[in-house]
């Protein structure tokens, strides 16, 4: 009994991990369509905390491992769940369902990677359940296309089963134990991001499902502003986080976070715009979540040493795919699937990364991962609202745009040029990552 419940529950931690970032996503993003402030602020408090929350428990000085970390977002996310149910009754406590579950979203997958080598060093693998995967699928798939009230309830039910479950995967892990040196102390720079990059989101998301200009304009004029004390703080200083990672590491990890947003953020905005928001299950969302739970198959089929380099040919292929609009979903699935191929690849790089403490190799990826996420994101914000100005058309109808149920010729219009200007940025970020690495092997020679 008790290893079909670790079975049971390796495959709950293993659905969990992958799809952690996107489901709750997708729900609260359901509920933030009523566009009030108390439909949309579980949805802004969820996303803005799991962009930020790496940074702030990089921040504080801590004695929490992976495993402790782990055990943490398990909490987070069953305590999220009750939430969301009771939330259902009491509005108010839908947001603190937002806030639990977006910490576990930032936390889980890169504590659950970092166990799981724990795991495989220590032969303390044990086996999945295939029946189990199968039937959590089905049922947070029904929950998907039912009506909101009955589609919250059917979610949260089945991700808090799902939590509760994963507690017996790790009931295996003892003895898990880091050196003083593995211990995070203070770190005012990430402190800084998580204040910075958590009030720039916060504005940035609520300002669109709220359809607010002057939330828009506290995102642009904060963004100016952080930047201009990032700066400064490098020339009074002239210090960096000491991350001991090569530079060419650091790029493709950034080239990755760039590809998520693009992926998970860009995509689903120009879904919406071109398509109409009623298409977002169909035409992004399902090919997004498909190739996510094809990539760790695909990834079998490369050799370890060009594994990264098949997944950039495989990525850069779905963005010249996606710059033709009718076969913008089969672009989605493409750079979903390369995108997972890339992220395992890296995962065990960093895995491997002995200049690293061994408990925060991880946490180390994940910080500069989201750096390059949050970023591209609000890159292509800007560079949006700057395309709908130079239409004579205003803020608000860039909200307009990307939110109705069905497309116009503007809105297709806007999505076009946008997709190019986005797809352009991301090719040369590669481009560039490809050019210092031919440098890199050239000096090597």
């Amino acid at each position: 009994m008790r290893q079909k419940l670790e079975s049971i529950g390796n495959s709950a931690l293993s659905l969990i991990s992958s799809t952690v970032i996107i489901l709750p996503f997708m729900m609260f993003l359901k509920l933030a369509s009523r566009h009030t402030v108390i439909a949309v602020l579980p949805f802004v408090i969820f996303y803005t905390f799991r962009m930020t929350g790496v940074f702030f428990i990089r921040g504080i000085r801590t004695t929490i491992n992976s495993y402790t970390l782990l055990k943490l977002a398990i909490y987070c996310g069953l305590m999220g769940a009750v939430f969301g149910l009771l939330g259902l009754v009491v509005s108010g406590l839908a947001s603190i369902a937002g806030g639990l579950l977006g910490l576990s979203a930032a936390w889980l997958p890169m504590a659950n990677a970092t166990i799981n080598a724990f795991k495989q060093e220590n032969a303390l693998v044990s086996s999945k359940r295939k029946d189990a995967t199968g039937l959590f699928l089905i049922l947070l798939g029904s929950a998907l296309g039912l009506p909101l009230q009955a589609s919250l309830i059917v979610f949260f039910c089945v991700y808090g089963l799902m939590y509760l479950c994963s507690l017996f995967a790790i009931a295996k892990v003892r003895d898990y134990k880091i050196t003083s040196h593995e211990l995070e102390g203070y770190s005012y720079w990430y402190l800084s991001l998580f204040g910075g990059f958590f009030c720039l989101i916060f504005a940035l998301r609520a300002s669109r499902l709220l359809v607010s200009v002057v939330q828009f304009d506290y995102f642009l004029y904060g963004t100016l502003f952080f930047i201009l004390c990032v700066l400064g703080y490098k020339f009074l200083t002239g210090s960096n986080p000491q991350r001991k990672v090569s530079r060419q590491v650091s790029m493709l990890t950034l080239v990755n976070g760039a590809v998520g947003n693009y992926l998970f953020l860009f995509s689903s905005l120009y879904i919406a715009g071109y398509y109409g928001h009623r298409q977002l299950f169909m035409l992004f969302y399902l090919p997004y979540v498909l190739g996510l739970l094809l990539a760790s198959r695909v990834a079998k089929f490369f050799d370890k040493h060009t594994q990264q380099q098949w997944a950039l040919v495989g990525i850069v292929l779905g963005l010249l795919v996606g710059v033709s609009t009718p076969v913008m979903p089969i672009a989605i699935l493409i750079i979903s699937l390369f995108k997972g191929v890339l992220n395992k690849s890296l995962n065990t790089v960093y895995l491997t990364k002995n200049t690293l403490p061994k408990d925060k190799r991880m946490w180390v990826k994940y910080t500069i991962q989201g750096i390059g996420s949050i970023l591209n994101q609000f890159i292509l914000m800007i560079i949006g609202s700057v395309l709908v100005l130079e239409s004579q058309r205003s803020i608000q109808t860039f909200f307009m745009l990307t939110s109705q149920t069905t497309a116009t010729a503007t809105s297709q219009a806007l999505m076009q040029v946008w997709n190019v200007i986005a797809t352009g940025i991301l090719l040369l970020i590669i481009l560039l990552y490809g050019i210092m690495t031919y440098q890199q092997a050239a000096k090597g020679k």
